[in-house]
């Protein structure tokens, strides 16, 4: 499999079983605990981040070998669509003034992305809309960095705990979203099953979930204390005749109406080409 040496020194094959990654307790639960941490160029702390050192920060310890910019993490790791994405993989952006790489997220599920941004209608450390019409206009590409390998046992986690029995269920609790915090049922990264989203602007859905939207029976009370009970399909409320104004289909974020650049890591990037360029010389 291309790269597969990355995965080397993090993974521990017990008998013909796997100690696999817990992406959510090792990487997103973290990462969503520094979510208002300030953006600062060539930060890897949390004193202070810039994009792709948010994301080195997240990762090293999981993956020494992974790249410290945005441009060459791009090309570390399995190649993936943007359909195809799962929790844990990283997506990168074109948002500077020059053509390329300028930017990486991560994504947790959810259709919700976590990164620090430095600049724009939110700055720092934060979670947005992976569908938010700026980021979804300046995507570039994604990869996986844990994957799964069917061929083997040497399998890591994807975005739940996957025990050497396969099983791919957990209970997460508190998981924060684009949209609201959550907790319930997770099935391969996303809310599934069972589940409570806590909204940002204080509505409420209790009920069934698929692939991370309403789905099934459930119970949606708006923030001003009126509430519906029924049946749900792809987020949307099955009776035509109430009221399917939810919070969970509205474009609201910033990035909607915002067309400025971001920079992120694109100057460090520069630097590190420059003083590469520079040792080149310098040896030959």
């Amino acid at each position: 499999m291309k790269k597969i040496s990355f995965l080397l020194g993090f993974i521990i094959i017990i008998s013909s079983s796997v100690i696999s990654l817990d992406i959510y307790k090792e990487i997103i639960q973290p990462g969503q605990a520094l979510v208002g941490t300030s953006y600062r160029n060539g930060g890897t702390t949390p004193s202070g981040f810039d994009c792709s050192g948010f994301i080195t920060y997240l990762y090293k310890k999981h993956v020494p070998e992974l790249p410290r910019v945005s441009r060459n993490m791009a090309d570390f790791g399995e190649p993936v669509s943007k359909s195809a994405i799962i929790p844990g993989d990283l997506i990168f952006y074109a948002t500077g003034s020059s053509s390329g790489i300028t930017h990486v997220a991560m994504y947790i599920g959810q259709n919700s992305i976590i990164h620090s941004i430095s600049n724009g209608p939110n700055r720092g450390v934060t979670i947005t809309s992976l569908s938010a019409r700026y980021w979804q206009s300046r995507y570039y590409s994604a990869v996986r960095i844990f994957s799964n390998d069917s061929s083997s046992n040497t399998v890591t986690s994807t975005a739940s705990v996957i025990t050497d029995t396969g099983e791919r269920e957990r209970v997460v609790q508190n998981q924060q979203f684009a949209k609201g915090k959550y907790s319930g049922e997770i099935v391969n990264g996303e809310p599934e099953g069972r589940g409570t989203l806590d909204m940002n602007n204080g509505d409420r859905y209790e009920g069934s979930f698929l692939a991370g939207l309403f789905e099934g029976h459930g119970t949606y009370s708006w923030a001003d204390g009126t509430s519906y009970t029924g049946e749900f399909t792809s987020g949307k409320i099955v009776e035509s005749s109430k009221n399917n104004d939810n919070y969970m289909l509205k474009k609201d974020s910033p990035w909607e109406t915002f067309d400025g650049i971001v920079e992120g890591d694109f100057q460090l990037w520069l630097q590190q080409d420059k003083d590469a360029f520079e040792e080149w010389k310098k040896n030959n």
